[in-house]
């Protein structure tokens, strides 16, 4: 017994003399460094929290009226901070590295997320939820990013999956290889991605490996002078592709909707993406709402 009360009190003191942590304040004032946090951070409505973001979100209409702190490639630090941000949202890119350094020196609160699949996804809008303390619209958007996905898959895990290439950059050539979420979109819309098996989330590739591994569907996600379906005919070695040859290439889907991590690439750029796989399935007539 004795020795239980000398423990309690030991404990006690502990306690005492411990310092306490500081306990982070919900965030007010929040700079996004990509497009896709901007996005995230409407979804759950919390427009008026937003304070600053990079040029690369110029795109919604509902942030027109917003600071801009810089390029995607290279956000400018003093506009950021003259921005008394308690928060800045930053991709894992490296092109950022300097600025994320740069900002935790300041004792400025920053929150990196990397782009490694839909699941990646997941947690960061469950993430930016519980930082806001908005965890119920969390959780409802989601809910809504996990039906659209198990609506999908259920309709396309009988279907043959057609070779799909998704083109996210030219001259050089780019796609998504494995762990990206371009990867995981294409096999929940029911297809199989010609790069499945490229280590590299992002990589360059040559033309010869496309023609080689003759894809049946073609995505193109850019957009710009001389690039488009009709500019693909013109690639030597590329007529006789099988996507080319059918008629089965895309580029109507914008450089938004499927490039940008956010929960729009569940909720609309899978089901796009799925009618253009599987139109079979997906045609206009049955829908997918």
């Amino acid at each position: 017994m004795k020795f239980l009360m000398i423990s309690l009190i030991s404990l006690a003191s502990f306690v005492w003399l411990s310092p306490a942590f500081p306990q982070e304040e919900v965030p007010r004032r929040i700079v996004c460094l990509a497009p896709g946090f901007t996005e995230t951070l409407l979804n759950l409505g919390l427009k008026d929290r937003i304070v600053g973001v990079t040029t690369s979100s110029d795109y919604l209409e509902e942030i027109k009226g917003l600071k801009r702190v810089g390029l995607y490639m290279k956000p400018n630090l003093e506009r950021i901070i003259s921005l008394s941000p308690d928060l800045v949202l930053a991709p894992g890119y490296i092109g950022q590295d300097i600025i994320t350094k740069n900002l935790r020196r300041l004792g400025i609160r920053i929150k990196i997320f990397q782009d490694r699949g839909v699941e990646e996804l997941f947690q960061m809008v469950r993430k930016i939820a519980e930082i806001c303390e908005v965890q119920k619209e969390g959780k409802r958007l989601t809910q809504s990013m996990q039906r659209s996905i198990e609506e999908i898959r259920d309709k396309t895990s009988s279907a043959k999956k057609p070779r799909v290439y998704i083109e996210i950059g030219y001259n050089p050539l780019f796609t998504a290889g494995q762990g990206t979420y371009i990867n995981d979109l294409i096999g929940y819309a029911g297809g199989e991605n010609i790069a499945k098996d490229i280590s590299k989330s992002y990589a360059r590739i040559s033309a010869e490996f496309v023609i080689k591994s003759d894809p049946e569907i073609i995505i193109l996600t850019s957009m710009g002078r001389d690039y488009g379906k009709e500019a693909l005919r013109k690639r030597r070695g590329w007529q006789n592709i099988s996507a080319l040859k059918n008629n089965r290439v895309y580029d109507d889907l914008g450089p938004q909707i499927i490039s940008i991590p956010c929960p729009r690439l569940i909720l609309k750029g899978l089901p796009e993406l799925a009618r253009r796989i599987h139109p079979e399935i997906f045609n206009e007539k049955k829908g997918l709402e």
